[in-house]
Order: C-alpha cells, then sequence, then structure tokens
C-alpha cells in the first residue's frame, strides 16, 4: 500500500537500486500507471533486465547524476505563464 501512496503523490520516482522482485520495481511501475516519471540509474539499466526493458518505456529517462533530474523536476514544476483579461 505504501508504494501506492508514494508513487501517486510524488512528482517521479528515481530507482537506484532495485532486484527484479523489489518494492522499488513495483514504485517505478506504480509511478508509470499513474502517469509519473521514473529515473532509473545507468548502472541499474546495466544490471537488471527488468531494468532494460523499462528504460524503452514512455515516461522512463535513464540518468547519470542527479542533475538531470533537477533540471527535469525544474521544468515540470515551473509555474505556468499568468494569463490576463483585457
Amino acid at each position: 500500500m505504501r508504494n501506492v501512496v508514494m508513487s501517486g503523490m510524488a512528482v517521479g520516482t528515481v530507482v537506484v537500486e532495485a532486484s527484479a522482485t523489489s518494492g522499488a520495481r513495483l514504485q517505478a511501475r506504480l509511478a508509470l500507471e499513474h502517469g509519473k516519471r521514473v529515473y532509473l540509474v545507468r548502472s541499474l539499466v546495466l544490471q537488471q533486465e527488468w531494468a532494460q526493458q523499462y528504460a524503452k518505456k514512455p515516461g522512463v529517462r535513464v540518468i547519470e547524476s542527479v542533475e538531470e533530474i533537477v533540471a527535469t523536476v525544474a521544468e515540470i514544476t515551473r509555474p505556468a505563464a499568468q494569463l490576463t483579461l483585457r
């Protein structure tokens, strides 16, 4: 249940290390089902077959540094331009 709540509340999910049966993999799947972004560390993708399959899915990004996540989250959370009616 915790994974369902966390994946729904989060802007995205970062998976650093996870086996094929781990809760982190479950969290990544749930995040995609909720329409959230998933970030997989490149070393995980190189080591785990499930991560290689996930890396091909829309909404998943393979990353090498935290700066890549910060840049993406900054884009997502940037406030929309204020519109005025005349």
